[in-house]
């Protein structure tokens, strides 16, 4: 089965190996059973191994084999790791999914990603993350941006930890913490339909 090259970043000859590097590159350090890659991304076994093979030819991701088993991974001594893993976070990580999750809530006026994983993303030096820490601007449901939360970290693979905060709370920042915010790493979500 032929797929169509992804449309967010169509660079590579198929969705299904844009999706397949996306998920191992990042998670990296995490090795996947190619049998439990399939199911996660929706493809079939066949297709997997097949988009496995032509990477793993290419120096990109490397394969362990326990028993019957063929474990995947990102290759990170690859001379492309660093830079690939870099394109794909921008095309395929957290940024643009709480984009598309945000966009048009009730409630949610801004948001922004803070913290340790804002930091790497825009350079910082430092240890990889382990969680995202999400700021909401506005007034949503707690509720709804919680049960939000749970379903995007099984996507993502990071913990979220959202943050609600009423407009005039952002705008005036009066408090310690909304101060420190500011001034640290941020990076803005774009809201906006496209």
């Amino acid at each position: 089965m032929k797929t169509e090259p992804p449309i967010l970043l169509p660079l590579f000859r198929s969705d299904a190996q844009a999706r397949l590097l996306a998920r191992l590159y990042l998670r990296p350090g995490e090795q996947k059973p190619l049998s439990e890659l399939a199911r996660e991304l929706g493809l079939s076994h066949a297709t997997i191994s097949r988009e496995a093979d032509r990477l793993e030819r290419a120096g990109l991701i490397r394969s362990d084999h326990i028993g019957k088993q063929r474990l995947l991974h990102a290759d990170e001594t690859s001379r492309y790791y660093v830079s690939l893993r870099d394109l794909l976070t921008r095309a395929f990580g957290p940024v643009p999914v709480l984009e598309r999750s945000l966009r048009g809530r009730d409630g949610v006026e801004r948001a922004f990603l803070y913290g340790s994983w804002a930091a790497r993303y825009l350079g910082e030096a430092g240890e990889a993350p382990r969680d995202l820490d999400l700021l909401i601007v506005g007034s949503p449901s707690r509720r709804a941006i919680a049960r939000l939360s749970a379903d995007l970290a099984r996507e993502l693979g990071y913990e979220i930890n959202p943050t609600i905060v009423p407009t005039s709370e952002w705008e005036t920042k009066k408090s310690p913490f909304l101060r420190t915010v500011s001034r640290a790493p941020l990076v803005e979500l774009t809201l906006a339909a496209e």
